[in-house]
């Protein structure tokens, strides 16, 4: 497999196993009707998936590191396949729900492991841009989602959505079959778990490590909260359709996978450092903008969430690459405690958006602020400790 396709299907794997994560939202308010549930119950069905994604994450990069890449992706993606196929034959919430947490398990999996597998298979410069575009795909992938659920909502029923997904997932599979090993036994394979587990505590016990990754899952909870909700407030409290709501998403897929590419140019230009100040500073404008005026129109609304999806799009790649650089010896397990935090925190986000809200628009405004002052205290207390000079 040459470096060109291995790069390109990496990407196209992980963009996959993220669209499967929420690409049923426009099907919320007909799956309320339907199954006769509250909007708290069915925020059960898509937590399910991602706490199970983040389960998967926290061991799917260090079982990796013990046993291969290859082997654990394979079985993934076979997992991934399977809850969501059977997803489609769900009769109630429960099940759903229960076979969303199978899917997240295998997509967790999946999405730790190719990370680790880029790091593995590039350095330097190559490793900056390849991941930047992996976690483009990343962040694509659950903005994007949406509008091509709504797409298939209006040619057919819901289970459409997890049949087109299992479809999907099975064939960005083939490729593992012409895929060599990408760590070398030398490297881990033929390590032991304890030495894994070591590697972890070590982590945890950075500060650097620790203080940024908080920083990371704070200005990424505001935008699960705006997934979360986004259904509700556009096609509920707009009145929108859903075709509208899917072309409202569409604009914010576009700032999403511009956002990395954005962060790259102004790290070369301006440093890392500074590239933080803008992210805190754009969920500053994004949290006043909602509170404000993002309750007039879907306008405002979609304009209040663009910047947060800006700020994200940029934190994420920015934080993958510094991490996984700094815990090089170990990215399967650095890329496992990373993607399980951000997904712990996809949960709180969903959950929070959605706890009765006089207005959904108003409270994602006092989310994205209450995490954006937090991290920037976080950020702060970086800098006086002198550990922003490791960011490179």
């Amino acid at each position: 497999m040459s470096s060109g396709f291995f790069s390109a299907w990496l990407i196209a794997l992980t963009t996959i196993q993220w669209i499967t994560l929420d690409m049923y939202l426009p099907a919320l308010p007909v799956l309320k009707e339907q199954f006769a549930v509250s909007e708290g119950m069915l925020n059960i069905s898509l937590n399910a998936g991602i706490l199970t994604t983040a389960i998967g994450t926290l061991f799917g990069g260090s079982i990796s590191d013990r046993f291969g890449r290859k082997a654990v992706v394979a079985a993934g993606t076979l997992i991934s396949a399977a809850g969501t196929l059977a997803c489609a034959a769900a009769q109630g919430i429960v099940l759903l729900s229960v076979m969303r947490g199978i899917a997240g398990l295998g997509s967790g999996v999946v999405e730790t492991v190719t990370a680790a597998m880029v790091k593995d298979s590039y350095s330097g410069k190559k490793f900056q841009s390849t991941m930047t575009i992996l976690q483009a795909s990343a962040l694509i992938g659950p903005v994007c989602a949406p509008s091509l659920g709504a797409l298939l909502i209006n040619f057919g029923s819901w289970r459409y959505i997890f049949v087109f997904l299992t479809v999907i997932i099975l064939i960005s599979g083939i490729p593992l079959f012409f895929c060599k090993e990408t760590l070398p036994k030398e490297n881990g394979i033929a390590s032991n778990m304890k030495d894994v587990v070591r590697e972890a505590k070590a982590m945890c016990q950075s500060s650097f490590f620790v203080i940024f990754l908080v920083i990371m899952a704070l200005v990424t909870m505001p935008v699960w909260a705006y997934i979360g909700e986004s259904s509700y407030v556009i096609i509920n409290e707009f009145g929108e359709s859903n075709t509208m709501y899917g072309l409202y998403y569409a604009v914010g897929s576009v700032m999403s996978l511009v956002a990395p590419f954005i962060y790259m140019f102004l790290a070369r230009k301006m440093g890392v450092s500074r590239v933080v100040s803008i992210i805190l500073a754009l969920l500053i404008i994004s949290g006043a903008e909602l509170l404000s005026i993002g309750r007039i129109s879907p306008v405002l609304f979609m304009l209040g969430a663009i910047l947060m999806l800006v700020a994200e799009g940029m934190i994420r790649p920015l934080g993958m690459v510094v991490l996984l650089e700094a815990h090089a010896e170990a990215a399967g397990t650095a890329s496992s405690l990373i993607g399980f935090i951000l997904n712990i925190v996809a949960i709180i986000g969903t959950t929070v958006a959605t706890i009765g809200w006089s207005s959904m628009v108003f409270g994602l405004g006092i989310i994205t602020l209450v995490c954006c002052l937090g991290a920037v205290i976080l950020w702060w207390i970086m800098v006086r400790l002198g550990l922003t000079k490791k960011m490179h």
